[in-house]
């Protein structure tokens, strides 16, 4: 059976001039047992960041004066900073922008309005990201499973492909043609109770086909596009655990 995950708590430095999204965040997060620090621009954060060391930074992407991916860059070019996971929130769903802010470094994302369940859900993936001291190390399963996901490229470009295995923060996915490690693109889970979408970023792909002329690519996931997502993504995950032989 695949257990809710351990309670784990963190610092978390959220840089945003929203003041109502800054006090969500600090509602829920506080709610839940985290700390949560705050800055208003990216200068400011990134001196808080340095004297606190967060766990999380929660990045506003279309601050006003110094943007968001100018602020991300600066962080991932710190000597000190550079490791920690920053999610972007944005009230763009454009992917350019996400794929802008995911080159920039930022791991996660939020697209406002979010809701708590989306909120704490990008928080526990970012936990595991900034706990794992490897990559062979995971704090989530890897649960086979033969799911159909709908991958969309373009506006009009749509392909058809299957999961080899799952796991809450990504997914393996075979598909007939071969993804640029670095894309980022939305998909859609097709479960049983229903489709699920989302976005996710080509982590690595396999530049050789498989026997059947699919590719392997290592997909994680940036946010799930409605907040009902992680629950009903979870609960497919706990009935997989359950079904598997132990």
């Amino acid at each position: 059976m695949l257990s809710e995950d351990a309670v784990r708590t963190g610092r978390i430095l959220v840089i945003d001039d929203d003041q109502g999204v800054r006090e969500l965040v600090r509602s829920v997060l506080t709610g839940s047992g985290h700390e949560v620090l705050e800055a208003l621009g990216g200068q400011e954060g990134i001196e808080v960041a340095r004297k606190t060391q967060p766990t999380i930074i929660f990045l506003q992407i279309m601050m006003s004066g110094v943007h968001g991916i100018g602020t991300c860059e600066r962080l991932k070019r710190d000597p000190v900073l550079h490791d920690i996971p920053v999610v972007g929130v944005t009230d763009s769903h454009d992917l350019a922008d996400t794929e802008r802010a995911f080159r920039a470094g930022a791991e996660f994302f939020l697209a406002k309005p979010f809701g708590p369940e989306s909120l704490l859900q990008v928080v526990g993936m970012a936990l595991e990201r900034a706990e794992r001291r490897s990559p062979s190390q995971r704090l989530h399963p890897r649960l086979r499973a033969r799911v159909p996901v709908r991958c969309v490229l373009g506006k009009d470009a749509e392909v058809i492909g299957t999961t080899g295995n799952l796991s809450l923060g990504g997914l393996l996915l075979m598909l007939p043609k071969k993804l640029a490690t670095g894309a980022v693109f939305r998909l859609g889970l097709e479960l049983p109770k229903g489709l699920v979408p989302a976005e996710g970023a080509v982590m690595w792909e396999r530049s050789q086909p498989l026997d059947d002329g699919s590719f392997l690519h290592g997909i994680r996931f940036l946010r799930f596009v409605e907040d009902t997502g992680p629950v009903q993504y979870r609960r497919f995950l706990s009935e997989v655990a359950a079904s598997s032989p132990a």
